[in-house]
């Protein structure tokens, strides 16, 4: 593809030069200066910490020939002959524009299903893959925990990457023959236009907390944001397939999401039998759960490997989507879940050992999550609720801290405070944030997370619980502007195995 026809959809830009380059092949597309190869296009990006209009004279000395701006900058005056320059409008939506253009469109190749919702988006996503994986589809995963293409996995940078990436591994799916993608959409990414141009079929709404409000300071605009996936949906017929939104009806900011799409909607719910699909006779066992699934008149067993009554729900959104959506029968898909559902790393994790006290896992990062989680595990306590937790938002969202120690006060027997992801701030200001007046329950601030997990195992007596909550599967900390490779449940095991020998000996 050369610059003109890269060019070609975009409709309000400027062409500052008569470049004689305008028919030279673009041999990549970056926003990153180190990414640059002779015949890129580079386009400036104004970020938290870097403007690229800053670069322009860098890059083009790296051999970048085709340069997209939203404003003038000297350096156009200088290079005029060593490189073509665009200005638009915008560079965040010229760079959605033409990475679906550079990457021939990709999410058109796929079947594209889209999570969001403040929790339960990568549960729902990872039981969504398991069943199309256990019903022989080829699919790629966008998220938290990794990006997968088919069988190759790469680490995760953000829950949903900017454009150039997205559509960059959209295209490596089509490569490589997957038929569909199943990603979570988060409200960062809906809000800056990541998502746009990719062509989503099937939008899962799963419930709405507090998060974020750093970024979107208020519920209404946090609601907004993750609307915008359903708005996205457009109304497109594929073939006889309607486009579908699926929908949380326990939620009250589920009427948000379907004021905003045209697309058919379905339901699902834990109180309202005339949902599409409704869950009662919850029975919650030692490491999973059953229930009676009813739909369409019908009434299906089903067990999964899981506890809490949240992670039915999750379930229910998966259900449908590859019932309604991909038109699978119930017992097809409840088949599968038996055979190819094991359940997600880091979301209710169950570290089995020789200890006689039990060990749990889980990502709950919000006060709604983490109050569902520590509720659970009461119903099931003989002995103490034991919690570690600390604050993921440092130099974040400070005003969520005195809703989550209220949580933690109330379901916790003792509490261990420490580091999740402080980045700037001070472990113990986090952490007395959370504690405010709180003193009716023991408590320590251990600012070293490593330190942390060794004390509350060591605490940990006969029938006792140990949550270890606001890590999951999250394979890092970040500390000042540094991201420490951190795999929580792999220290966790190898502490327990470090004391239960220490215990013998």
């Amino acid at each position: 593809m050369n610059q003109r026809e890269l060019l070609q959809p975009l409709r309000n830009y400027q062409l500052i030069n008569q470049s004689n380059l305008l028919d030279e092949p673009v041999t990549a597309l970056v926003n990153d200066t180190r990414q640059v190869i002779p015949g890129a296009c580079f386009i400036a990006i104004r970020g938290e910490r870097f403007d690229g209009h800053q670069a322009v004279a860098d890059v083009i000395n790296q051999g970048a020939q085709l340069i997209v701006l939203c404003e003038a900058v000297p350096e156009i005056d200088t290079y005029r002959d060593q490189a073509t320059f665009v200005i638009v409008p915008s560079t965040i939506r010229a760079e959605a524009l033409l990475a679906n253009r550079y990457y021939e469109e990709p999410s058109r190749s796929l079947e594209m299903i889209a999570i969001t919702g403040t929790n339960g988006k990568t549960t729902t996503a990872n039981m969504i893959n398991d069943l199309l994986e256990g019903l022989d589809h080829k699919t790629g995963m966008i998220g938290t925990m990794h990006y997968k293409v088919d069988q190759t996995y790469y680490p995760a940078v953000n829950t949903t990457p900017n454009a150039l990436k997205l559509q960059s591994l959209f295209h490596e799916m089509v490569e490589e023959e997957v038929t569909d993608a199943v990603i979570e959409a988060s409200s960062h990414a809906l809000q800056l236009g990541r998502l746009w141009y990719t062509e989503v079929d099937c939008a899962v709404y799963t419930n709405l907390s507090r998060e974020h409000f750093d970024f979107h300071k208020t519920m209404e605009n946090y609601a907004y944001a993750k609307s915008l996936l359903f708005s996205q949906l457009g109304q497109s017929l594929q073939g006889d397939k309607t486009k579908l939104a699926v929908l949380n009806d326990d939620d009250e900011h589920a009427s948000i999401m379907a004021q905003a799409t045209s697309a058919e909607i379905v339901t699902y719910s834990l109180v309202n039998p005339s949902a599409t699909a409704f869950a009662d006779d919850i029975r919650l066992l030692d490491n999973h759960t059953t229930f009676t699934l009813h739909i369409n008149g019908q009434s299906y067993p089903v067990r999964i490997p899981m506890l809490g009554t949240y992670n039915i729900s999750n379930y229910m959104a998966a259900f449908l989507v590859l019932h309604v959506y991909y038109g699978y029968e119930a017992a097809t898909i409840i088949n599968a879940t038996q055979q190819n559902f094991t359940g997600v790393a880091g979301r209710m994790e169950m570290i089995h050992s020789e200890a006689d006290f039990e060990v749990v896992i889980d990502f709950a990062h919000t006060a709604d999550a983490l109050a569902n989680v520590m509720a659970e595990l009461n119903r099931f306590k003989e002995g103490r609720l034991i919690t570690v937790f600390g604050h993921s938002g440092g130099n974040r969202d400070s005003g969520a801290r005195p809703e989550l120690g209220d949580v933690l006060f109330k379901y916790s027997d003792e509490i261990v405070f420490t580091a999740d992801n402080p980045r700037h701030e001070e472990v113990a200001s986090i952490c007395q944030m959370m504690i405010g007046d709180h003193d009716e329950k023991p408590y320590s601030i251990i600012d070293n997370r490593q330190q942390a997990v060794k004390y509350a195992l060591e605490l940990a007596q006969t029938n006792d619980i140990v949550l270890f909550a606001g890590k999951g599967g999250e394979p890092y900390q970040i500390i000042g502007d540094d991201k420490i490779p951190y795999d929580e449940a792999a220290y966790v095991k190898e502490q327990l195995r470090r004391l239960l020998d220490k215990r013998l000996s």
